[in-house]
């Protein structure tokens, strides 16, 4: 799988998670006709979300008692863990000023020592927690109420995909035409770079051109999540007006309140879509409405509408179950292994992220250390580490005896930490893709479409095809959120690179910075992968590296193969 851009992460704001009985993860979907309540049921190397950020904390504690004699005392702990300030310039958590940068966990009691419940109490405080709900939406559609805004623009990229595939003129898209998607688009890949990007799609339009002016004009304006449950970043109570805001009716058959001018601030059992059962557990009342109070139950511990199981550490499809025999019918499972649920005018695909263990901080950083060290004598001096790319780090924090070199074993101590802290948690990243049959392919924005996400065109079709006919008309194509279960990521270590906007927006390879030297000069169509032409080693050699055998080599495959190729 490709990976965001860092200019993509930063759009993404890190948020702090809510809490909910038990150990399920929640996430409701705002729908047109009703709530849909996606139940979570995650496993991570065999623990729930909440078990494997638990094991973080046993081991950061056990790495801490230096003496073993059980005890982690204020004086072994000092500079050794992640403080606020930390998390803030890593960004694993929102920049706030509502946490003092130098609070400490010895608060209860401060007996100069650090219990397991007061740094798991700590992590709360700043806002360190195991499940994490990330929205991104697409940068090109209007305000998620603008229903006209987030209708494709005459101007898209989606004008010439969809009528280089349609090629008998039909004005639809039939299996056989998505299946030859690769060899009718191979033409076009002037550049032979194994990508078809928008200028490659439409060279006499300038979309790069006509994007921006749409910006500058105020067409583009970042959508609102209609997603909200565990690990948003809004408070219940801003969730709760969300809820209301979106349902609350004055139509006498929705609100079941007759007469009505003004909205009651309250929400039915039909304007919240819900079932006789499901609706009458938070009625405490029996009124035939929630009020905020019940609301604020129902967030909290809601009746899942779909359960879907994530093994994040499986290649097995995703598990989904409806309660609603209708919802059940519209439940598809592609070859991708990807969970899909199509609302109609709108598809929720969930999905897996890729989850190899990588080992440690080291994997990723002694490659890149020894690059920088240009006089290989072991160390960096500050004109050496000026010209490197240390994430983000300076050269006066990573020289932590401050004797003017930086050795491998100061930058590997500074972002393990980090790196620990982040892979300990659960992410739930969601995507707007857009209603484009280019956005929605396009699953890394890049602007460019790769043979992989080709390949992926036909599988797609059974899901759209409203009228059964077999053929996928524009129409027919609906607005797509991606949802992708994966361990935590250190932005820019392992999780991201780093690529200029403008080319990411005009679908122009643009320069990679992680992974081994090798990974990245073999992948020189830059899209974070390595296929088979760009491999320059022996195919048994490829096969090798490919763990999953999807005839590509990732990031993660190419960094938990060090040694291997040179």
């Amino acid at each position: 799988m490709k990976r965001i851009g860092l200019l993509s992460l930063l759009l993404v704001a890190p948020v702090i998670a809510q809490e909910l009985p038990g150990d399920a993860q929640y996430a409701l979907f705002m729908g047109d006709n009703g709530v849909i309540v996606l139940k979570l049921d995650i496993q991570i190397s065999g623990k729930s979300p909440r078990g494997s950020y638990e094991s973080y904390v046993d081991s950061l504690m056990k790495s801490l008692d230096k003496n073993q004699d059980g005890v982690v005392t204020v004086e072994e702990a000092k500079g050794k863990y992640l403080t606020a300030r930390d998390a803030q310039q890593a960004q694993l958590i929102p920049q706030s000023e509502s946490v003092p940068a130098d609070s400490s966990p010895d608060i209860s009691p401060a007996d100069g020592k650090i219990s397991r419940q007061e740094f798991l109490a700590y992590f709360k405080r700043i806002g360190l927690q195991p499940f994490l709900m990330q929205f991104q939406p697409n940068p090109n559609q209007g305000q998620a109420g603008n229903r006209q805004a987030r209708q494709p623009a005459a101007n898209t990229a989606e004008v010439p995909l969809f009528a280089r595939l349609d090629t008998n003129g039909d004005g639809k898209l039939s299996a056989a035409e998505l299946t030859g998607a690769l060899r009718t688009l191979r033409k076009l890949d002037l550049d032979d770079d194994e990508t078809i990007s928008l200028a490659e799609l439409n060279p006499i339009n300038n979309q790069f051109a006509v994007q921006q002016q749409q910006q500058q004009n105020g067409v583009r304006t970042p959508s609102t999540s209609p997603f909200l449950g565990t690990g948003s970043d809004e408070s219940l109570q801003k969730q709760i007006r969300r809820l209301i805001d979106k349902y609350d009716s004055i139509d006498p058959v929705k609100s079941g309140v007759d007469g009505a001018k003004v909205r009651n601030q309250k929400l039915s059992r039909q304007e919240l879509g819900l079932s006789v059962a499901e609706f009458s557990r938070f009625d405490g009342d029996g009124d035939g409405q929630l009020d905020f109070d019940e609301l604020r139950q129902f967030l909290t511990s809601p009746d899942p509408t779909i359960t879907i199981v994530i093994n994040v550490d499986s290649t097995e499809p995703l598990a989904a179950k409806s309660v609603r025999d209708e919802l059940q019918e519209k439940l598809k499972t592609t070859p991708d292994g990807s969970a899909n649920i199509n609302l109609g005018t709108t598809q929720l695909s969930v999905i897996r992220g890729a989850s190899y263990d990588v080992g440690t901080a080291e994997t990723f950083l002694k490659p890149q250390f020894m690059a920088a060290d240009t006089d290989a004598n072991g160390y960096l001096e500050k004109s050496e580490a000026e010209r490197a790319f240390l994430y983000g780090a300076t050269f006066e924090t990573l020289d932590t005896d401050k004797n003017g070199k930086v050795f491998l074993d100061e930058v590997i101590a500074y972002f393990q930490v980090r790196f620990d802290a982040a892979r300990s948690r659960t992410v739930l990243s969601i995507n707007e893709q857009g209603r484009t049959l280019f956005e929605i392919l396009d699953t890394d924005r890049d602007r460019r479409l790769s043979f992989r996400e080709l390949q992926a065109a036909a599988d797609k079709l059974s899901l759209w095809d409203k009228d059964g006919d077999g053929m996928l008309s524009e129409s027919e194509v609906p607005l797509q959120y991606r949802l992708t279960i994966s361990r935590g990521t250190l932005p820019a270590l392992g999780g991201n690179f780093l690529i200029d906007a403008g080319m990411v927006q005009a679908g122009t390879p643009a320069e990679r910075t992680s992974g081994p030297l090798w990974f990245r000069k073999m992948d020189k169509n830059r899209d974070g992968e390595v296929s088979h032409r760009e491999f320059l080693g022996e195919t048994a050699t490829f096969e090798q590296l490919d763990r999953n055998h999807d005839d590509f080599i990732d990031l993660t495959e190419a960094v938990t193969a060090t040694g291997s190729v040179e």
